[in-house]
């Protein structure tokens, strides 16, 4: 399995994301989140956008999946920055989790050398 630089970006995105609600979550007084879910979900919408912005549209394959989390995210996000609601928060993290997993995975596989089995 081979995975790009955009890969391992991504990687780091999706993690620091996952730190911004760890600290909200936590109350670990970052500077910029503090306690607030409303700070952690914007952080965590701006660390999704940077992600998704790195993706690439693979030929020949379904986006059917991605497009409907990534819909969820965008609703989430709103909901999250709106009401500064925890299980909104938790939510948008486990589907750029997911999304990025996905990815992640595709591109592993794609990238991997076919190889033949003989007798």
């Amino acid at each position: 399995m081979t995975l790009s630089a955009k890969d391992a970006a991504a990687t780091a995105f999706t993690s620091l994301g996952v730190l911004a609600f760890l600290a909200t979550h936590e109350g670990w007084g970052v500077p910029l989140i503090g306690a607030s879910h409303r700070w952690a979900a914007g952080a965590v919408a701006l660390l999704g956008i940077l992600t998704c912005g790195l993706g690439s549209r693979e030929p020949g394959r379904s986006a059917t999946l991605p497009s409907v989390l990534g819909t969820a995210a965008l609703v989430l996000s709103a909901v999250a920055i709106a009401t500064g609601s925890l299980t909104a928060l938790s939510l948008l993290v486990l589907d750029i989790v997911l999304l990025w997993a996905l990815s992640t995975l595709r591109h592993g596989r794609s990238h991997a050398p076919h190889r033949t089995l003989t007798a």
